[in-house]
This record gives C-alpha cells, structure tokens and sequence, in this order.
C-alpha cells in the first residue's frame, strides 16, 4: 500500500492558461480522498496528473515515497476507473478483467485466480461469459473496477465513475464502493463533482474552486465549519441560506438578533443551513436567537420531511427551510423562524473567508 502526496503541484497549458495552482495534501496509507468542485475546476486534471496522464507543470507528486513527475503511467502501480467504463465491446467480462494481468505477461493460473478472486468480490461470478453489452450499466462499472482490482495497484483512482448511472443506482454504488475500499484497504482517490457522493464516500474531503483548494478535511467538519462561501454553499444540499448585512444599510428587514455580529465594514454574509431554522411557535425562549420572518412562496411535503421556501422580510434573498415531519403553513402566509446562534455562520463579503465569532 502507499501514500499519494502532493507537494504545490500545478498545471499550466499553452496559451498560458492555469488549471491547477499550488494544490497540496496527503493521502495517507489506505484512506479515501475524494476531489469535489464544479465542472472546470480542476479536479479531473489533477488526478490525471496523479496518474501520469497529463504532465506536471509545477510541483511534485510523490506514491509510495518516489517521485513520480517524470515516471510512465504504467509503471506507477496505479489503477484507474473510468466514468465511461472502458471496456473492450468484444471480449467477455472475464477478458476484460484479465487484459492487464495479460498484457504484463501474468501466468494464465494467477489470472484465474485473481479474476476468480474479484468476481467472488464484486458478485460478478454469472456474468463471466457474457459481454458488456449484456450488462446493465451497474454491472458493467462492477466489471471496470474488477478489472482494476486484480491488478493488486498501490492506489486506486476514480473518475466520476457513477456519473452515467441513475439515482438508485448511484446510491447502491456507493455504498459498494465504500465497502470494497474499506475491504481492499487500498489508498483512493476519487473526482466527482456530486457533493452527496463527496460527503457518503471521503474520509478526507479536497473542496476545489478555479484550480486551487478551498478546504480540506473531514466531511462533516467541513458541512459544520465551512472556511468559505464557497465551501458553505456547495457542501450540502439545499445549499446553505445566505444573507448579506451591511454596516452602511442596517440590519435587513425581517431579521432579528443580529445587531451584535462583528460585521466588517466592506459587509458580511449571514449563513444558515435549512435545517437550522424552525418555526418560532411562540412558546419557548427566544433569547439569544436569531429571528427571520418570512414571506411563504412555495411548500413541499417530501414524508419525514417538509422544506418551505420563502423571501425573508417578502423582499429580500430567497431562503429555504427544512423541518421534520410534516409542517402545514400557507402557500401565501408569513411566518417566523428561529435559529440558534450556535449554527449561524459569517463570512467576510469581501474576501469570502469565515469570520469566528
């Protein structure tokens, strides 16, 4: 087993165009790192740089201990998984998984044993004979990561792997996933831009934006302690509520209980998870809370839970709630909520990092 790290590794293509800037972190021995950011942000290209194939323009990215800037793919003990699966149309599932073993001249009994071996893994073992075109699109990505698997690789790298599948499907995936890695004890690294599957699968979470990393760590650390908007708004789904305050405008209307927030004077933003906010139903104590009224737009009663959505004050940003069980309110009423000021969040507006109150 090894440890991938990265040490200000970057990439600069022609043009004189920056993809990935000064990105460095550690993979320990055996864990799961997973790359999370939107579409262009750079996360694809630095795995491909892990796996040798895109060139390292600055930095150094270390397997194992050795340096790997400068050596062939092939020879760095990696395996990859595709999101188009990669596999030969015309071979059968056992083929496919035995083409590398073969390619590397591996004694035809060692490949029985170990396409035997992640067949038994995988629950691939009636499929064997067939070919991909008779798999469903889950089965088939069972096949891609077999392949990978008996080749025994120091590290494993996943490039959005599920991202062809449907919902159930993907949620069945990863949990798979999760349990072959746990099982196999191999370091991974694995891109997806979905931050469901980040959060389910990482043990340690790189959140990049525009080629650089915005945060790294545990994913419920960084859901609970975001460092920055970005960070804030694209962990979590529905995204944390955001709401600008402003020293020179005054306290927004229909929020209460922040005249002692240590506002910067270039402003802040003030945000709230949904599931933060509950219904002020008048018969606790307010004290130290915040308090939002709320113009009520739209509801939606999903079975335990119930998300309301609303302008706060009936003219300012758009904010979403979500509460256990089923909450009935008016699709045109106004309502309050409250928020504990232990789960508010501030941001300075202007370089967007996290304010600690």
């Amino acid at each position: 087993m090894a440890d991938v790290v990265l040490n200000l590794v970057g990439k600069l293509y022609a043009g004189n165009i920056r993809a990935v800037s000064d990105v460095s972190f550690a993979v320990p021995d055996g864990g799961f790192c997973v790359l999370v950011g939107p579409s262009g942000c750079g996360k694809s290209t630095l795995l491909r740089m892990i796996a040798g194939l895109e060139t390292v323009t600055d930095g150094e990215i270390s397997i194992a201990g050795r340096v790997v800037n400068r050596i062939e793919p092939m020879h760095r003990d990696i395996a990859m998984v595709f999101q188009n699966y990669a596999l030969y149309p015309h071979m059968s599932v056992y083929d496919n998984m035995a083409y590398g073993l073969r390619n590397r001249k591996t004694p035809e009994a060692e490949i029985a044993a170990r396409v035997a071996e992640a067949a038994r893994i995988l629950e691939l073992e009636p499929y064997l004979k067939r070919r991909p075109k008779q798999l469903s699109g889950g089965q088939r990505q069972r096949v891609a990561m077999g392949r990978a698997i008996v080749r025994k690789p120091q590290v494993f790298l996943f490039d959005e792997p599920l991202s062809n599948l449907d919902a159930k499907l993907r949620g069945q995936m990863r949990v798979e996933i999760k349990t072959l890695q746990r099982q196999l004890g191999v370091t991974s690294v694995y891109v997806t831009h979905d931050q469901l599957e980040a959060m389910t699968l990482a043990d340690m979470l790189v959140v990049m934006n525009r080629g650089r990393i915005e945060q790294i760590g545990e994913p419920l650390y960084l859901y609970e302690n975001p460092a920055t908007i970005f960070v804030a708004e694209f962990i979590g789904a529905p995204p944390m509520n955001m709401i600008g305050l402003d020293p020179a405008v005054g306290i927004p209307a229909g929020l209460s209980g922040a005249e002692s927030l240590p506002v910067p004077p270039t402003g802040a933003m003030l945000g709230i998870r949904p599931e933060h906010l509950h219904l002020d139903r008048g018969d606790g104590e307010r004290g130290s809370r915040l308090r939002l009224e709320l113009k009520i737009d739209a509801i939606e009663a999903v079975g335990a839970e119930t998300y309301f959505y609303g302008h706060l004050g009936s003219t300012g940003p758009r904010l979403v709630v979500r509460e256990a069980g089923r909450g009935v309110v008016p699709t045109d009423g106004a309502r309050a909520f409250l928020a504990d000021r232990a789960h508010i969040h501030l941001f300075d507006k202007a370089s967007g990092r996290r304010i600690e109150m």
